[in-house]
Parts: C-alpha cells; sequence; structure tokens
C-alpha cells in the first residue's frame, strides 16, 4: 500500500509506543466489553459485585488513556511528515529552474501544497484508529466465535459485506462530489468574470445577457449536482442503519436455528454485535480515505520529480563565485528555444549579441512578442542558452556560477511579485530606505519597519515603485527594469527618465530598461530594438 510505504519511509517517530498504545487501547475495548456481558449476566443473579465495577472503570481508563495516546501521535507525526513534505517541496521550487516552474504552474502547486497535504493530515489519523479497530474487532470475533460459533460466522461474514458496500458507494459518492466540486468552481469563475469584466458587461448589454444565461445553467447544473450528493448521502445513511438492524435481526432471529444453545448467551451476542458495529464502520470510513490520500501523495510525488529531474538536468550553479563585481556583460551569439507540451518547437529568441557596460544606460524596445521578456531572462539567468554564451568581465559565466551571477542583478520585471517583507537585505538603512521612500514620492503611503512594508496595499504604479526602492537597497552592479514606467502618471514618468534615471546612473553600475517610451530614446546611452527574436 502506498501511504504505509510512506508513512514506513517517512516516519522518523519509533512506532512502538504506538503499537503498544494501539494494542493496549484494543485489549480495554474487549475487556468492557467482557466485562459488560459478565456484568449483565451477574445482575440477572443479583449484585455483580463492587469489583467488578472497580475492573470496568479502570478499563475504560485504559482506553481512554490509549486513545488520546494514540490520537494525539498520530496527529503530531502527520503534521510532522506534513512539514517536511512541504519544506521539500519548497527546497524543490527554489532549486529548480525558470521554464520546470513555469511549466508547471501555480494551480498544482498550491494544490499539493494545500489540499493534498490535508488530505494526509486527516488520514494518517483516521488510520491510526482504523488500526485499533482493527485488533479491537479481532479481539471482539474471537470473544463471539466463544460465545457462538454460528454468531461468529454470520457476524463476519455481514461485517465483510458491509465494510465492501460502504467502500463501493463511497467511490461513487466521491465521484459525485468531484463533479459538484468542479461545478461550483466553475461557477465562482463565472462569477469571477461578472465582478472583474463589469465594465465591460455594462457597455455590452448582449454579452452581459449572453454571461448571465451561462451563469445561470452552471448554478442550474451545481445545484443538481449537490441535490444528487445529498440525496445519494441520505441513501447511504439510511442503508447503513438498515444493514446494521439486520445484523441484529440476524442475531436473534437466525443464529437459534444453527446454535439450539444460542438462547442462553442471546444478550450477550446481541451487545457483542452491537458493539462491532462502530469499529466496523470506521474501517468503512478509512479505505476510501487511504486510497484517496494515496492519489494525494501520487500528485505530490510527481510533483518532485518533475521538479527534481529540472534541477538534475543541470550541475549545480552555486559553486563558483564570479571572484569581481560584474562591470560588463556580452551576449555571445545566445538562442533560446521554447517547447511545446508534445516537445515541439515553438518560438525562437537569437543569435542574440549584444554588449552591456557599466556606466551606461541601455534601452531595448520592439513590439509585443518580438522577444524582449525572453532576451531579458536570458540575460538575467532566469533562463539557460541553448546555443551561445554569456561573457561577464570578458570571461564565459560558468554553470557553477550562475548563482554568483544572479545575486548581483536587481530586477523589476513586467510580471515582478512584491514581498511585503524585506528577504535578504539584513540590516537595512533606515535613513536611505525614508530618503528613497520620498525621491520615490511613496513615503507618504509606506514606510519600511522591522524589516518589512508597512502596507503593500497600493495602486500598481506605487507598488513598481516600492519595488525600485528594494531593488536600490540591495546596490548590486546591474539593475534592469521591465517596462517600469508603463504604470506611472505622466508626470512622475518625466520625472523617472529625466531625473531618476540620471542620478542612478554610476561607473560601477550596468542599467538596462525595456521601454516603450520613444520621446524619452535621448536619456539613454544606447537603444537596442528587437523584432522576430533578435536585435535589429
Amino acid at each position: 500500500m502506498g501511504l504505509i510505504a510512506f508513512l514506513r519511509r517517512e516516519s522518523s517517530a519509533d512506532p512502538r509506543p504506538l503499537v503498544a498504545m494501539t494494542l493496549l487501547g484494543a485489549l480495554s475495548t474487549v475487556v468492557v466489553l467482557a466485562l459488560v456481558s459478565y456484568g449483565a449476566a451477574e445482575a440477572r443473579q443479583g449484585d455483580p459485585g463492587m469489583r467488578v465495577v472497580v475492573i470496568f472503570l479502570a478499563a475504560v481508563g485504559l482506553f481512554v488513556l490509549s486513545q488520546n495516546s494514540v490520537m494525539s501521535a498520530s496527529a503530531r507525526e502527520a503534521e510532522e511528515l506534513i512539514r517536511r513534505l512541504r519544506d521539500r517541496v519548497f527546497e524543490r521550487v527554489r532549486e529548480s529552474d525558470y521554464p520546470a516552474v513555469d511549466a508547471l504552474g501555480r494551480g498544482p502547486l498550491h494544490a499539493a501544497l494545500a489540499h493534498e497535504t490535508q488530505s494526509l493530515s486527516r488520514t494518517v489519523t483516521l488510520l491510526a484508529i482504523a488500526a485499533q479497530q482493527v485488533v479491537a474487532l479481532v479481539f471482539v470475533a474471537l470473544f463471539l466465535a466463544w460465545l457462538s460459533w454460528p454468531a461468529f460466522v454470520i457476524g463476519v461474514a455481514f461485517g465483510g459485506f458491509a465494510i465492501v458496500v460502504h467502500v463501493g458507494r463511497s467511490r461513487t459518492m466521491t465521484a459525485i462530489t468531484d463533479h459538484a466540486a468542479a461545478d461550483e468552481a466553475r461557477l465562482f469563475a463565472g462569477l469571477g468574470h461578472v465582478l472583474n469584466g463589469f465594465k465591460e458587461l455594462r457597455i455590452n448589454g448582449q454579452h452581459g445577457r449572453r454571461l448571465v444565461t451561462e451563469l445561470t445553467m452552471d448554478s442550474e447544473e451545481a445545484r443538481l449536482t449537490k441535490t444528487t450528493a445529498k440525496r445519494r448521502w441520505a441513501v447511504d445513511f439510511v442503508l447503513i442503519q438498515v444493514m446494521f438492524f439486520l445484523l441484529l435481526g440476524l442475531m436473534v432471529f437466525a443464529v437459534p436455528l444453527f446454535d439450539p444453545g444460542f438462547a442462553k448467551v442471546a444478550l450477550e451476542a446481541t451487545t457483542v454485535a452491537l458493539f462491532m458495529i462502530g469499529p466496523i464502520a470506521t474501517i468503512a470510513q478509512a479505505v476510501p480515505a487511504v486510497a484517496e490520500t494515496e492519489a494525494s501523495l501520487a500528485r505530490i510525488a510527481a510533483i518532485e520529480e518533475h521538479l527534481q529531474a529540472a534541477a538534475a538536468g543541470h550541475a549545480a550553479e552555486d559553486t563558483e563565485s564570479l571572484g569581481e563585481p560584474i562591470r560588463r556583460i556580452v551576449l555571445d551569439d545566445v538562442s533560446f528555444t521554447y517547447r511545446e507540451a508534445d516537445g515541439s518547437p515553438g518560438f525562437t529568441a537569437g543569435p542574440l549579441s549584444a554588449a552591456f557596460q557599466a556606466g551606461e544606460v541601455t534601452f531595448v524596445t520592439g513590439g509585443n512578442g518580438s522577444g524582449k521578456s525572453t532576451m531579458l531572462r536570458l540575460l538575467i539567468g532566469l533562463l539557460r542558452p541553448d546555443r551561445g554564451s554569456i561573457l561577464v568581465n570578458g570571461r564565459p559565466l560558468a554553470q557553477g556560477q550562475r548563482q554568483a551571477y544572479r545575486d548581483g542583478i536587481s530586477a523589476v520585471l513586467s510580471d515582478y511579485h512584491l514581498f511585503r517583507r524585506l528577504y535578504g537585505l539584513g540590516s537595512i538603512d533606515e535613513e536611505r530606505a525614508e530618503a528613497l521612500l520620498r525621491r520615490l514620492e511613496v513615503a507618504h503611503k509606506a514606510r519600511i519597519r522591522d524589516g518589512s512594508f508597512t502596507t503593500t496595499d497600493l495602486s500598481g504604479g506605487q507598488r513598481k515603485r516600492l519595488a525600485l526602492v528594494v531593488a536600490l537597497l540591495e546596490d548590486n552592479p546591474v539593475l534592469v527594469l521591465d517596462e517600469w514606467a508603463a504604470d506611472q502618471d505622466p508626470r512622475f514618468r518625466r520625472v523617472f527618465y529625466e531625473e531618476l534615471l540620471p542620478a542612478l546612473r554610476r561607473p560601477d553600475r550596468i542599467i538596462i530598461c525595456v521601454t516603450h517610451d520613444d520621446r524619452y530614446f535621448h536619456t539613454a546611452d544606447r537603444v537596442l530594438d528587437m523584432d522576430e527574436g533578435r536585435f535589429r
């Protein structure tokens, strides 16, 4: 079983205390049941005696102790396993290259770290309880066999049949529930279209009516699916109750046909049969839960393998230093080809040849789809060239130097993410940070306190200004800005080109800006124009 193999491989806890508590819980359960049967028989003769009451209370106490111990230990171990699993995926993502993570997408990663791991959290505890119930059920069945062999055969056969029926119906129920979840997800996605595209819907009435019609259809389908799921759940609930009633009926009406002496132990056997209902139900719940968790673990393993394979295809990137700050970068006939899902070649950027020198400001321009973003990702080391090489300070960039090279670059890309916490900056010069915030005219909106921005809930242009503050605090020898001014108002756009960029120019800094603002091209030392993946 995949889950058991995973637990044996990943768990660092000593299983012996858990096994001991599981056995103790099962034995205490049987003792409680035996004492109830014994006490019932003694009650027919008179007072069962104080000694039986004391032993009964002691057995109940042992059951409580063992059950709490098993559930607490399994919960702790489950959360520890999830922590290690998440840490490993975090590290795999960090070590992987950009194309592998981009191809994987955010959805599967988010599902793996949230939904899939929660399935493991629920099932490990349920599995521990189910294991205890299995042991208890074995002992209880043996006790029933001691009372009446025909009752034992009927009880075991009926219990097995109940588990098989429940598991089969649970699989169908799971499929219906997944369908209902997909219907609701589609419905909420449509609602998102309504909210995000409200202006367009108000402008185009026909568009709005068509979308609402589709949403109404999706809502009706979600209603039907959810109703089917709830009706199925109701049928399953009634079926389980009926099956338990039938088990009791078999004990009372069928067993005496095969065991003439059953009347003497009918009360005890019926009590045992009633007691078997709980363990059987728990085991029946555990089987589909284990199957679901194994599927979740398989999806997580596939993500890990994908990321690991991407990382294994290349040598380590953080084994060497550059030896000196970056002063000159040369793209020497660099080319990169995107691959479709089936492996066929897609857009190709290159061959690209260009030099970027410290003390200079270089603008890169070109139409949409001309390859500017790909060129930047090659330049800053997010993509590995298929052909050609990158020269740093006159020497080819070695594989082991790629991380050191990236560490010397500060970038605000068009699809940037602004972290509220300023990771990796160490001790921040608050006076310099405050000056930068004032210079970029956002000091009245956000401050830096305890290594974090006080807020990032700002407009797109203001968030980009905060991202530039972070880039400047890093104080790296290379500054890359991708369409940075696109989200700025006309006044501040002029301030950026005519005041900020000249102030940022230093003899030891390379500045590269992707821009379409041709009215400000005169502020750059060079302008490189791209078309169809190449420099013109």
